[in-house]
């Protein structure tokens, strides 16, 4: 017997899935709730319903990376930090494959980002992962983590130029290179 997915819960994946493609194709702050509802087939108010504005869609958009992120985060949290820097730069590097298009959306809402309780985990586990990729409490290693951090984010957002082992392989080689082991 096929499982059916209720009506509300396919509209609001629908509703997710027309916000990521047009914040991508316009980005964030070019993109209206009533952008997002033509595209998805229905109105701001059932928009609305579902989401309580524009930050909670971008939350929803935002999700699977930022619980991808989190489990990074449990998974090297209280680990020797030499072990805890290779597995955070293996799972950094998989994780910005995998999310190419997210990261493209987190870009342009960057200068902004830490003014959006909607995403505070999402921001909050950002900076445990320098921490983690830094390998020491070392204030420039630090700003070599967020350097690092910076540049392959950049190096992401734009799909078509890399294929994704291609982009795996740099990622990591280049954040062995700019981050000393612990």
């Amino acid at each position: 017997m096929a499982v059916t997915t209720p009506a509300r819960e396919r509209t609001r994946h629908e509703i997710v899935r027309q916000a990521m493609d047009l914040f991508q194709a316009k980005g964030y702050n070019a993109t209206s709730l009533q952008d997002i509802a033509t595209a998805a087939g229905c109105s701001k108010a059932t928009v609305l319903y579902h989401f309580n504005g524009k930050p909670a869609v971008l939350a929803a958009v935002l999700e699977p990376a930022a619980a991808d992120l989190a489990a990074l985060i449990r998974t090297v949290d209280g680990l020797p930090r030499a072990v805890a820097q290779e597995i955070a730069i293996h799972q950094f590097t998989e994780l910005a494959v995998v999310h190419r298009g997210v990261i493209d959306v987190i870009q342009d809402v960057l200068p902004v980002i830490e003014d959006m309780p909607e995403i505070a985990g999402l921001v909050a586990d950002g900076m445990k992962l320098t921490g983690f990729l830094a390998g020491s409490d070392d204030p420039l290693e630090n700003d070599l983590a967020m350097f690092a951090i910076n540049g392959l984010l950049g190096e992401c957002r734009h799909p078509g130029e890399r294929t994704d082992d291609e982009l795996r392989r740099l990622c990591d080689i280049a954040l062995r290179r700019l981050l000393r082991p612990a």
